[in-house]
């Protein structure tokens, strides 16, 4: 029986383990904190339960559009973070039946490898204890990034970790970092009443995506009151005055909140486990380098996840954590492709994209075709009140094939799916177009605007 060491628990690792085991192989998983890792316990879960309650409290103010009247609602936070807490603990049980269920042996410690081979893990009061396999999965995960200007032990700075840990709603909230994480947190906590302002030092919000989705997301947050401070960086913090902290800003202007989120991206958490003496090749920002079958430089060590590199997102680990288990125990070369993997952002409103965007065609001199459609062209959006934003599908110029789309507006987080489908089936324009989307949904914005890039757009001009 081949034998597998995972080294972390997060969504890469637990997924690598998983596979593995299903292949026949014996798994022993180490894990320091708790399993699902940062996505499941500090990150993608509860953060979207957070959305998923703001989401609800947008509604209620909304509903008297609707003819339905219910006053004005009240936030009970003790109960929404209580019912955070619990989706958390419910889903992190949930990995740990998976993993008793597989039989795969979950050791409590921090490891080390010593060798391709051989895991130290390290479990005081116990004395260390050898763990030696045919091959090591290294999925250790990231850690929020902190510069220096913010390296600071002052309960009034914090990463998203500590602002997951809150009990109490801050009056006013500074986010440092306008990608995807400080973007979602400036939704949330503005429907919760916080006075919000977002400082990102190049030129726009979700400075990733397309030009179009920045300024959208950036004119919905003006008129949620959410401050956008674009082109300026953080020199300095003033701790001066008791509960408040004052960034002095680049431009020469200052931001003064009760509370500064730091948000400017993650680290990988590849130092001090015995990568580099192991012969693991590390790049200049400390990810593993590995190729598109997550094999690193040592043969039998496979790296999966967020200390892989970018794009550092749960179901590109889920993907790769999958293809190093089945590469360390069949031998074959599966690989991963990163063409294909979506981006969402669970802003207000929502945020989503994959494949090759126009500035990228542009940089690439690929001659392109975009397609687009607006959400108030779109019945369904209109019935639900959120008919702002766009579809819009970017298609090979010469052949019609769908090779990237971006949206912004209602469930853009699940329409995206359909074309990133498209895409990987090497679809046309015409294709997609040609689907019989029902009506009125949604989904039906996709087939129109496809129709639309096609020249047949039937409720569009």
């Amino acid at each position: 029986m081949t034998s597998i060491v995972v080294l972390g628990g997060g969504p890469a690792g637990y997924v690598a383990a998983l596979r593995a085991a299903q292949l026949g192989a014996g798994v022993t998983l180490v894990e320091a904190r708790e399993v699902g890792g940062t996505c499941l316990n500090r990150g993608c879960i509860p953060t979207k339960a957070l959305v998923a309650a703001t989401e609800r409290l947008r509604l209620a103010r909304g509903a008297a559009e609707f003819g339905v009247l219910l006053g004005e609602p009240r936030v009970d936070l003790a109960a929404l973070l209580a019912r955070k807490d619990a989706v958390t603990a419910q889903q992190r049980a949930g990995v740990e039946h998976l993993l008793k269920g597989r039989k795969v042996e979950v050791v409590a410690g921090s490891g080390r490898l010593l060798d391709a081979h051989t895991v130290r893990v390290e479990q005081p009061p116990a004395a260390p204890r050898d763990l030696v396999a045919d091959a090591v999965i290294v999925a250790t995960g990231s850690r929020p990034a902190l510069p220096a200007v913010f390296d600071v032990d002052d309960p009034r700075v914090v990463t998203s970790d500590g602002l997951l840990g809150l009990r109490e709603l801050p009056e006013s909230l500074a986010i440092v970092g306008g990608g995807v994480i400080g973007c979602e947190f400036a939704s949330i906590y503005a429907e919760l009443g916080t006075r919000v302002t977002v400082v990102e030092m190049l030129d726009r919000l979700l400075p990733l995506e397309d030009r179009r989705a920045s300024a959208a997301l950036t004119r919905a947050f003006a008129g949620a009151g959410i401050e956008s401070r674009v082109r300026t960086r953080v020199e300095r913090l003033d701790l001066s005055r008791p509960g408040a902290v004052a960034l002095e800003l680049a431009d020469g202007a200052a931001v003064e909140a009760s509370l500064v989120l730091v948000s400017i991206g993650r680290a990988p958490l590849t130092r001090g486990i015995g990568l580099e003496e192991a012969g693991v090749e590390l790049d200049s920002q400390g990810f593993v380098v590995t190729d598109r079958a997550q094999r690193t430089a040592v043969a039998g060590v496979f790296a999966a996840g967020d200390v892989a590199g970018p794009p550092l997102l749960a179901h590109w680990a889920y993907r790769q954590g999958a293809a190093a288990a089945e590469n360390a125990v069949t031998g074959a070369a599966v690989e991963v492709d990163p063409r294909f993997v979506p981006n969402c952002i669970f802003s207000n409103p929502e945020v989503a994209s994959f494949g090759t965007s126009e500035e990228q065609a542009k940089a690439e001199n690929l001659p392109i075709k975009a397609a687009q459609v607006r959400f108030n062209a779109n019945s369904k959006a209109v019935i639900e009140g959120e008919a702002e934003g766009y579809i819009r599908i970017i298609a090979r110029a010469d052949d019609g094939r769908v090779i990237g789309a971006s949206l912004v507006g209602p469930h853009a987080t699940e329409l995206v799916h359909e074309l990133v489908l498209a895409a990987r089936a090497g679809l046309t324009l015409d294709e997609v177009a040609d689907t019989i989307h029902a009506h009125p949904t949604l989904a039906e914005g996709v087939g129109e605007a496809a129709l639309g890039g096609i020249g047949r757009g039937m409720h569009t001009l």
